[in-house]
């Protein structure tokens, strides 16, 4: 069997200044980023750019495991009728920077749904059987509600300004969201909760349930 072809990750100090940045940005200025997952999509897409990362948003169907307060498993997230987003790179990186704060989205088809736990941050090339991602194409995105072009304006200054003059070089000085990530490598980072940790023993404790789609 021949190797994988070599690909370069995304650095470490960029993975952790684009992702706490656009996740601490869209979330003071929506209010809530779990339920505008498309305006988070493209502020990383700008962030991702201004670090000289070509990238792209891609659209279909995507799931990812919840653990419920009684430890349950359960597949969320969309299919069938329903459309995710989220950012691949040029070298094949999956970047899902909602994922953790999933159990904040309101269900409203279903009230009952409290999930405890949901999956890290998503930014590898190497994508655990804990999430799914079925892609069907390049998404051509126009933010055209006025309320959505003020927040993309609004976090795009707030990226412009403060993405440039940071200067992370060293990894033991690395600054992450504190939210679980992971990162390439299949390196997981946890938060100061260990959320993850919880997380991870759920699913060992159940195994993964059968895919929705």
């Amino acid at each position: 069997m021949q190797n994988a072809p070599n690909y370069i990750a995304t650095p470490l100090p960029i993975i952790a200044d684009v992702s706490r940045l656009v996740t601490k940005i869209t979330d003071r200025i929506s209010g809530d980023r779990s339920e505008f997952p498309l305006l988070v999509n493209c502020v990383a897409l700008e962030a991702l750019k201004l670090c000289g990362i070509s990238a792209n948003i891609f659209y279909g169907q995507a799931a990812w495991i919840e653990v419920m307060e009684d430890m349950s498993l359960v597949w969320a997230g969309c299919w069938g009728k329903n459309t995710h987003f989220w950012i691949a790179t040029n070298s094949g990186e999956v970047v899902d920077l909602n994922t953790s704060v999933s159990l904040r989205k309101k269900d409203h088809h279903n009230p009952l749904h409290r999930p405890k736990y949901s999956p890290p941050l998503l930014w590898s090339r190497e994508v655990p059987a804990f999430y799914r991602y079925v892609p069907e194409g390049i998404a051509e995105i126009e933010l055209t509600e006025e309320r959505d072009q003020k927040w993309f304006k609004l976090c795009l200054e707030e990226i412009r300004q403060k993405l440039p003059t940071l200067a992370t070089t060293s990894e033991e000085d690395l600054d992450f969201p504190d939210e679980p990530i992971l990162c390439p490598g299949r390196k997981i980072l946890d938060d100061a909760a260990q959320n993850f940790r919880h997380y991870d023993r759920a699913l060992l404790v159940n195994g993964i349930p059968e895919k929705p789609f």
